[in-house]
């Protein structure tokens, strides 16, 4: 593993904008030790997921820049990348000058990379979701139990629709 990215280097990390640096730097470097694939990159890590449904909305995650991102805000708009975030405002997800397709694959550290800079490059502490469900999701580490409550309460919910009691 790099030298930069060693675990006890990273516990040293304080400031978010030094571990967003590293992470930033590290995107196509092997440092994620995989259980299934193996040693490799976030990028490589994404790619895994291309085209498979985001765990919390279930729609497809879509990758590649060329085809699923662009400089022009009205063109992300006329291409359907607009919408509504929980707050009720529109939004389009953007990263430096490039607008991102909504259910673009993003990797989400299901613990903050912040306060566990640790945890920075630990496949068991990252989970490729659409950018969307990882805007929704923020820094609150009970999004996944929320969201499985809702998915319970909705089979619950279709369950008393199709079976009238006794």
């Amino acid at each position: 593993m790099n030298e930069v990215i060693k675990k006890y280097k990273l516990r040293k990390l304080y400031k978010s904008s030094d571990v967003s640096a590293v992470w930033n730097a590290s995107q196509n470097l092997q440092v994620i030790s995989h259980p299934q694939y193996g040693l490799i990159s976030p990028n490589e890590y994404r790619a895994k997921y291309k085209n498979k449904p985001c765990p919390y909305c279930g729609k497809k995650m879509v990758q590649g820049q060329q085809f699923y991102s662009t400089t022009s805000r009205q063109d992300a708009i006329n291409r359907g990348y607009q919408y509504v975030d929980k707050s009720g405002n529109k939004t389009i997800n953007q990263a430096g000058k490039n607008f991102f397709h909504p259910n673009y694959i993003t990797l989400d550290h299901r613990t903050n990379k912040a306060r566990c800079p640790e945890k920075l490059f630990d496949s068991d502490n990252l989970e490729a979701i659409c950018w969307r469900c990882n805007n929704q999701k923020g820094d609150d580490n009970s999004f996944e139990l929320q969201h499985t409550c809702d998915y319970l309460n909705s089979l619950a919910e279709e369950a008393r629709s199709r079976y009238p009691k006794l």
